[in-house]
Formats: structure tokens, sequence, C-alpha cells
């Protein structure tokens, strides 16, 4: 297979067998190049197999009563950097888009608590607040574009620059997902769950800043987000010295590229 990132083509990396789900014994290769690694079984099941295990997994997780990915302080602190960092003028205020928002916790808060609205639009689920139709998806419209536990679960490259097309010419893009330096090869890491199909590095998500036309990035450790911005390094670094200078302590931390804060 081709990685969907630098279109090289992909080894065989490890296996790990899933007893749920019907998923059995899963493949994961890895990119030579930039690192990707990704599931070979999950990116040959059927648009309905698929579908049908991300719906069975999601409607068990999302409404589990322990919450067992702590979701909710992660949704409450990346409300809250989105809301600072716009205070600041890193982020524009305007037509704000969450694409695969789940329910739309995070546009909840942003409502409720900072008295920001986030347009929430997910494939999988009703969003119980500022849902929009897919109909009203328009490229280059959103001064943000946020998604949150999304990167992880695409299977292909058209995906990925479909929620990219939404960012307006001068906007931000907001991505929570894990990336590492490296993908452990072990079936045991703690990422491996029976949807999560795609693993990106610091030098994948480098390369797709740089395809997208992004210059730099900032990156949060307590909401686990990154903002990719198209403006020269020169223009956003000194907003972001600011707030963490009123702030006391390194809030966000800044590279020009790719902020490769996991080593």
């Amino acid at each position: 297979m081709k990685c969907l990132i630098c279109d090289t083509h992909m080894h065989y990396y490890f296996s790990k067998q899933f007893d749920e789900y019907e998923l059995g014994k899963v493949d994961y290769c890895k990119c030579p190049h930039c690192g990707f690694c990704a599931s070979q079984s999950h990116f040959e099941l059927s648009p309905n197999d698929w579908n049908q295990l991300n719906q069975a997994y999601h409607s068990k997780s999302h409404y589990a009563e322990d919450n067992p990915h702590n979701r909710n302080q992660r949704y409450f602190n990346q409300s809250l950097m989105l809301s600072l960092m716009t205070k600041q003028g890193l982020i524009n205020r305007g037509d704000w888009l969450d694409w695969g928002c789940g329910v739309g916790a995070v546009s909840q808060l942003l409502n409720d608590y900072f008295d920001l609205k986030l347009s929430t639009y997910d494939k999988y689920f009703t969003p119980h607040i500022n849902a929009i139709d897919e109909t009203a998806l328009l490229p280059r419209q959103f001064d943000l574009v946020v998604n949150t536990a999304v990167f992880e679960h695409v299977r292909d490259r058209d995906t990925l620059d479909e929620i990219e097309s939404y960012v307006s010419d001068k906007g931000c893009f907001a991505i929570h997902t894990l990336v590492p330096e490296n993908v452990p090869q072990d079936p045991n890491w703690m990422y491996l769950i029976p949807v999560h199909c795609a693993f990106h590095t610091n030098k994948s998500m480098a390369l797709l800043m740089k395809d997208w036309g992004y210059q730099c990035s900032v990156y949060n450790q307590h909401s686990k987000m990154w903002v990719l911005f198209r403006e020269p390094a020169a223009e956003v670094q000194p907003r972001v010295e600011q707030l963490n200078h009123a702030l006391g302590w390194q809030y966000l931390h800044f590279k020009n590229g790719f902020m490769d804060y996991w080593q």
C-alpha cells in the first residue's frame, strides 16, 4: 500500500489481535520516508463495514458513564485555548467549524462559557448544538476549522484534503490527535484501539503543513491540540509570546513549521 502522506510504498510493521467488533488480526504498515503508519486491514474494509465499526464503537464509548478516554477535561481545555487565542488575536472571530464534532461538546462549552460560536458537522452523530448540513460546507469558508480525534480515523488523503479545504485563505487549522516522533512497533501501544487506523508522526505532519501552505504552528499540552497558521512566523510568534507572558508560563509552544512537541 502507498503512504497517503507522501505516496511512498509502505512496509509491514507489526500485527495486533482484536477480540471485539469482529476485527481479528490487524496488520499495520509503516512508511520508510515519513514514518506514517496505517492499518492495512482497516484500509481494506468496505465502506459499509468501516461505517458499522465506527458507529458501533463510538455509540458505546461516547455514552459510557465513566467517559473512559477522559474527553470532558480535554474538551474544556480545547475550548479555553481557542478562547484565549481569539482574545490574543491569533484566531479571527468569524465562521468557525468543528468537522467530525461528535455530539458537539467543544461547541457547547464555547457557547456556554466563552460566548463563541462553533458550527458543528459529523457523519456519524447528530450534534446537539450549532449543527450545519453538509451542503453548507463550502471551500475556504471558515476562519477556523477544528477537528478533535479525527486524523487517526481517516483512511484516505482526499478526506484530509477535504477537511483542510474549508479553512479560509487567512484562517487557522486546529488539530487534536497523537503525534509522536516515531510510532512504536508495539501491539500493546495504548493508541491502537479498534477504530484507529492512521498514525501520524512529526515528519508526516510537517509534510502535510507544507502541502497545505501553513508556515508555523503552536501546541498546547493541556488541550493536546495544534493550531496551524498560514501567516509567517514573524507575524505569529510575537502574539504567542504576548499571551505566554500575560499568563506567566509557556502556555503555547511555538515553532516555525510543525511544532514537534512529542519526541
